[in-house]
This record gives C-alpha cells, structure tokens and sequence, in this order.
C-alpha cells in the first residue's frame, strides 16, 4: 500500500508547526503541500502557547481544498491559563478543540519537569509549581467550570490536555453534566499523561474518545512506550473508540506527515486491519471534529 493510499482521507489530530516558540521540522505552507499530496482530509494544528484559529483559518482559504485545518487553544500561561476571557475569544472566533493546561499543568512539571525539553516553553518563572483545576477541596476551580460552559455554548471539543487521569476524570464528568458531547483524552499513552486501561475505559463510558499518539513511542519522549503496549491498549477500549495521531513535528522525528504513514505501517503489522487503521483515523477524528454546520461532511 501506497503512502497516499493508507492516508486518503485520513486525519492527523495532533501536529506541531512553524511559526512555534522551538524549532519544528515544518512549517505550515510545507505541512499544507505534505497534507494535500498525501491526500488527508484533516489536520488540527497545536500550539502550546498560543491559538492556531488564525493558522488554520488562512490555511484552509489558500490551500487547494483537499484537507481541512483545525484549530485549537492550550490553556497554559502565555494564554493566562485557565482563563475564561481567552477562551471565550478564541471560541467566537472558531476556534475547535480547546485543550486544558499541557506543558503548564501541575501534573505535567510533576511528571515532566518545568520547562525542560521536550517542552521547553515559556513559565511565569522559577519556582512556577503549575495549574490545577481543582481547589483546596478537591472540586472543580470555577474558572475550570465557566471555561466547560463557554466549550458546550459553542459546540466545541474538549481535551484534557496534561492534567492528571484523576483530574481530566472530574473534568470529564462535569462536561457532560454541561452537555459537552465532544470529548477527548490527550495522548493517553504519553508518559506525561499515562491513563491506565481503566482509567481509559472509564473515559469511553463517560463519551470520550482516547487519543494515542505515536511521539509515545519515540525516544524523544521521556519514558516511551513500545507500539505494542500501545496496541494492547487500543484492543481493551477499542478501535471504535480511539484516535490514532503523531504528536510529531519535532526537528528529531523529521516530517510528520511521512512518519506518520510509517507507524501507521507498524501498527498493520502489529494486527490491526485495513478497516480498523480506517476507523481510528478517518471516522473517528472526522466524528470528534465535525459540528453540524460543517459542510465537508
């Protein structure tokens, strides 16, 4: 199988590009001729620091039509953190997934370290501990909650981001007390985020999709994980409940677009048919990612 025959209408939910704090192995008008060349139907573009809406707006008016950008919003500290006013613009102005606090989350300088590699990104400061979204009394900060409001206004995606997997549980619960229907776990299999089988399982109970992204397996993540860990994973939830990405554009695993294609290779090797590549990259994503008002679908 061709490279263009295993991404035809595929998506990529989770890719860095230049213009970026740290160096990437693309920018966005190389990443645009990669993606329509391989035939994707989608891409979402992340920035830890900043949102992409304006990116992925420009992206989607200048390129051929063939794949559609996404956007999203990180609540880390260049954006204020969890702050309600920079979500709120970011939603009015079409802005699609919104991801609670990644390299700036308590959790992840936990886990990760402060603004080490691979997520060297700007802090506050020295000493900076982090963000919660809890409280003194283990419940849900309000800003956390007015942010969850202002997502099920706008028919907007929900990521858990680098919280904690007991965190993004509580946030996962009260987005669908808020009816939010678009809900996804952040690279599960990422050390920074590490949910157990359980904990994913409990994720798809409450609506989620689980997100498995192939940075995990790279050495360019801190304690990776193996594709076969991986696929043991996605066997216990499923593929009709997973998202496969890349989380690539870092300068060491070079283009993502084509280093996608080869896990994707490995992961068929692995087990996983035709169908089920099919599934995890194409009606999964394209599910999560489609309003009604979309006209694409």
């Amino acid at each position: 199988m061709t490279d263009r025959q295993l991404l035809e209408d595929g998506y990529d939910i989770h890719i860095h590009a230049s213009p970026d704090v740290i160096p990437r192995a693309l920018d966005l008008a190389q990443l645009c001729r990669e993606a329509e060349n391989a035939g994707m139907a989608g891409i979402l573009i992340k920035d830890h620091c900043t949102s992409t809406v304006g990116r992925a707006a420009a992206l989607n008016q200048m390129g051929r039509g063939i794949c559609r950008f996404f956007s999203a919003l990180a609540l880390n500290p260049p954006v204020g953190g969890m702050n309600p006013c920079a979500v709120e613009a970011s939603l009015k102005a079409g802005v699609d997934v919104i991801y609670f606090p990644t390299y700036g989350a308590a959790h992840h300088i936990a886990i990760w370290g402060a603004g080490k590699p691979p997520t060297a990104f700007p802090l506050p400061g020295q000493g900076f501990s982090g963000i919660s979204i809890l409280d003194e009394y283990m419940t849900l900060k309000a800003e956390a909650t007015k942010i969850l409001e202002l997502i099920a206004e706008h028919d907007a995606v929900l990521a858990t981001g680098h919280i904690s997997p007991h965190e993004s549980l509580i946030l996962l619960r009260k987005a669908r007390e808020l009816g939010i229907e678009r809900l996804l776990v952040t690279h599960a299999s990422e050390s920074v985020s590490a949910f157990t089988e359980e904990e994913q399982q409990e994720a798809v109970n409450l609506g989620a999709v689980v997100e498995h992204s192939f940075f995990a397996a790279t050495p360019s993540c801190p304690n990776p994980i193996t594709l076969e860990r991986m696929r043991d994973m996605i066997r216990v939830v499923g593929v009709a409940n997973v998202v496969l990405s890349s989380d690539f554009g870092q300068k060491a695993n070079g283009n993502p677009v084509k280093n996608y294609v080869r896990h994707l290779e490995r992961m068929q090797a692995l087990g996983f048919s035709a169908p089920e590549i099919r599934q995890m990259i194409c009606i999964n994503p394209q599910k999560l990612l489609a309003r009604s008002s979309c006209s694409f679908i």
